[in-house]
C-alpha cells in the first residue's frame, strides 16, 4: 500500500508577522487627529525610510530596517522636544521643520542607515574570510601534529582510503 503524502496548507500569498499596510494607515490616522504636530515631524522626518522601504524589493527588507532605525533616532530628539517644550503646537513643529539643521540631523542619520547597509556586507565577508583563513592554519597544526604522533603511515593510510 502506497503512503499518502500530507499535504501543506497552502498560503494565501500574505505574509504573517509586521504590521501591516492598514494597520500603519490606522495608526497614522490616530496620530493625525490627536497629535497633528508630531504627524507633521514624523512624516516630513522619515520620508528617507518610506523611499528605502518601497526601493527595498528583498526579502527580509534590511536596507529599509537601517534606514528606519538611524532615521527615526534623528527624528526621535524633536519629537521629543515638540512633547517637552512646545506642548504639541503646529508653529513649533513647522519652526523645527524650517530649520536647515533639523533636516541635516534627520535626512543624515538617514544617510547613515545607507551607508551601514552599504558597507556592512563587504565587512563581513572579509571577516569570515581571515575567521576561515585561521581556522585553517589551526587545522594544518593539528594535521602535523597528529602526523607526529601516528608517523607518516597515516598519509598513506588516509590516501588508500579516498580511492
Amino acid at each position: 500500500m502506497a503512503k499518502k503524502k500530507d499535504k501543506a496548507p497552502k498560503s494565501s500569498g500574505k505574509k504573517s508577522g509586521g504590521l501591516s499596510f492598514l494597520a500603519i494607515l490606522v495608526m497614522g490616522v490616530l496620530l493625525f487627529m490627536v497629535a497633528l504636530p508630531t504627524f507633521i515631524t514624523l512624516v516630513a522626518g522619515l520620508i528617507p525610510s518610506v523611499l528605502a522601504f518601497f526601493l527595498d524589493r528583498h526579502r527580509g527588507r534590511y536596507l529599509a530596517r537601517c534606514v528606519f532605525g538611524l532615521n527615526f533616532s534623528g527624528v526621535a530628539p524633536y519629537v521629543m522636544e515638540l512633547w517637552r517644550d512646545g506642548g504639541q503646537s503646529v508653529s513649533m513643529a513647522t519652526q523645527q521643520l524650517l530649520d536647515p539643521m533639523t533636516m541635516v540631523i534627520m535626512y543624515g542619520a538617514a544617510g547613515l542607515g545607507w551607508l551601514m547597509y552599504l558597507a556592512m556586507p563587504p565587512i563581513v565577508a572579509n571577516v569570515l574570510n581571515l575567521t576561515a583563513q585561521r581556522r585553517t592554519v589551526e587545522l594544518r597544526e593539528q594535521q602535523r601534529d597528529l602526523i607526529k604522533v601516528w608517523g607518516e603511515n597515516l598519509i598513506s593510510e588516509i590516501e588508500k582510503g579516498s580511492r
